[in-house]
């Protein structure tokens, strides 16, 4: 790599400060990046310690001194925390300071790192500063030849200490692209994060780091075509190790410019943030899983409150009758026919008591068993339930038709008590001078489909069977549509084998299955249900 092009990468690196400290923390050099982040210029920082970035009650912790002395150790230190810059404002800085070593194992001096995570606007450019001061060093030329001199022998010792950075520093991936993305140089960060020796990449694409579909979408071609176009790049996703094993990187493509503003390459410089991503994935499925026990909380004290009514009113009533009754029963001026009502009567109440715990048990026991999802051909559960209901259709000679219906992810059992529930209301709630007729009709519902704003309780973003179970029964009054999903709600009183349970369940089971029901009458024509099962 050239010496021009080299300087030039870390010069318009604008988002990492990046510098040079010796062995005691004093300043040596400065680049672009740690002039915007931290607000000096490079004529007021060289030659001053880096203290001057640490707050005074970091100072007065010595902060900075342990930091140093961790990097010594231990080769390097990392440390996030509030930083001052110049006009004494604050920001937060994610620092990494490397020792850097001679041929022995002696420190020589260090590289820190540094870059800006607050979000907030970058310094103004100083470059129009920079140019009057070249300006102004170009007519004193000739009285300052010697001190040329020694700015170009410094510079060499720069270029060296410079790669002597680049070669050490472990936590960032820093690399030369030329204009068309050939990789230039590596260093050891490169190695660590990324797993190639310099052998093994140099010369090579940098599409290479990227999967298979970003390259085949563009992406790396895109990364660079923003690079040139905005001055720099940022992204980040999923790469690609040697050993085909996946990252989470952060990167940066800067271009570099000739003295002409020609792009002449770009310098990357990537971070691997593969455990902050997990964390961060960690703590989105924790708070969906929160959420998801927040409303399984909600429902379940509503069905409380639902077993409470049930206990204060549904089962009350007929404990009422069966005492009212059999309290008859021991009057003496009875006849053997009003005995014999009152002990029917006391039957039906008991019948009916029996009929609600039996419901109320079964409603209670419909709970999610993982080990028995499996693919249901509802096709089949349909032949079932026909088979079952056989001699109530015959009863009131009806007429059920049903289409070709899908195969859902499920559970069979709890899928033939909901199609059971709907095809027995329909036969329950039949007009008494008409026969039944139920249809059974099945389409899918893209997350494209106008009709999806409409559905109030489906994912938008996922695909649906929408499967509709229709009759020519009584119906119901629309103004009772979300009721009729609760637990013992029931629109016709006069039904007495009807606990208001059905329905209930039916709900249950299309939340189980992470599905949703809706429903939709006119009075004396008929009801529709409609099932919507994820693909």
């Amino acid at each position: 790599m050239s010496e021009d092009r080299f300087d030039l990468m870390i010069a318009e690196v604008d988002d990492y400060a990046i510098m040079y400290l010796d062995k005691t923390g004093i300043i040596s050099t400065w680049n672009k990046g740690a002039e915007k982040i931290k607000g000096y210029r490079t004529d007021e920082i060289l030659g001053k310690s880096f203290r001057i970035f640490y707050s005074e009650e970091d100072r007065r912790a010595n902060l900075p001194e342990q930091l140093l002395e961790q990097a010594r150790r231990q080769g390097k230190a990392v440390h996030e925390g509030w930083r001052i810059k110049k006009d004494g404002t604050r920001f937060w800085g994610s620092t990494t300071i490397t020792a850097i070593h001679a041929g022995s194992d002696e420190v020589t001096g260090f590289i820190k790192m540094t870059r800006d995570l607050t979000e907030k606007k970058i310094m103004d450019d100083k470059l129009s500063n920079y140019l009057a001061e070249q300006k102004i060093a170009q007519d004193r030329l000739s009285a300052i030849a010697e001190e040329l001199r020694q700015a170009n022998e410094a510079l060499k010792k720069s270029e060296e200490r410079y790669h002597r950075m680049i070669a050490e520093v472990q936590d960032y991936a820093i690399l030369l692209l030329d204009t068309h993305g050939i990789i230039q140089n590596w260093n050891t960060g490169a190695e660590y994060i990324k797993g190639y020796k310099e052998h093994e990449i140099v010369g090579k694409s940098f599409k290479v780091f990227y999967t298979k579909e970003d390259v085949a979408g563009g992406l790396p071609d895109f990364l660079l075509e923003e690079a040139a176009h905005s001055g720099k790049a940022l992204h980040e996703g999923w790469r690609v190790r040697k050993d085909g094993s996946k990252f989470w990187g952060s990167i940066v493509i800067t271009a570099l410019h000739d003295s002409d503003g020609n792009i002449i390459g770009y310098s990357k410089v990537t971070r691997d943030l593969t455990e902050k991503k997990k964390a961060d994935d960690r703590l989105k499925r924790y708070a969906v899983e929160l959420e998801r026990k927040n409303i399984e909380l909600q429902r379940l004290n509503s069905e409380l409150s639902s077993y409470a009514y049930v206990v204060s009113h549904d089962l009350k009533e007929p404990i009422r009758k069966i005492q009212v009754f059999a309290g008859r029963q021991r009057e003496s001026n009875r006849s053997i026919e009003q005995l014999q009502e009152y002990s029917e009567k006391i039957t039906t109440s008991a019948a009916r008591m029996q009929k609600l715990m039996e419901d109320l048990l079964a409603y209670s026991q419909l709970e999610q068993d993982a080990e028995l999802v499996a693919p249901v051909d509802l096709n089949k559960i349909i032949q079932g339930v026909l088979s079952d209901l056989e001699l109530a259709i015959q009863d009131k000679k009806a007429a059920v038709h049903a289409n070709s219906l899908p195969v859902v992810t499920g559970i069979a059992f709890q899928l033939s008590q909901l199609f059971n529930n709907l095809i027995s209301n329909a036969l329950k709630f039949s007009k008494p001078d008409e026969p039944p007729v139920i249809r059974l009709s099945c389409r899918q519902i893209l997350p494209s489909a106008p009709e999806v704003e409409n559905i109030g309780g489906i994912h938008k973003a996922m695909a649906y069977y929408e499967i509709s179970v229709a009759d020519n029964g009584i119906g119901f009054d629309e103004q009772y549509t979300k009721k009729i999903f609760e637990v013992f709600h029931r629109l016709d009183k006069s039904t007495p084998n009807s606990s208001g349970i059905g329905l209930a369940i039916v709900k249950r089971i299309m939340t189980n299955h992470q599905g949703y029901v809706t429903a939709s009458s006119i009075p004396g024509e008929g009801s529709v249900f409609k099932l919507y099962f994820p693909i």
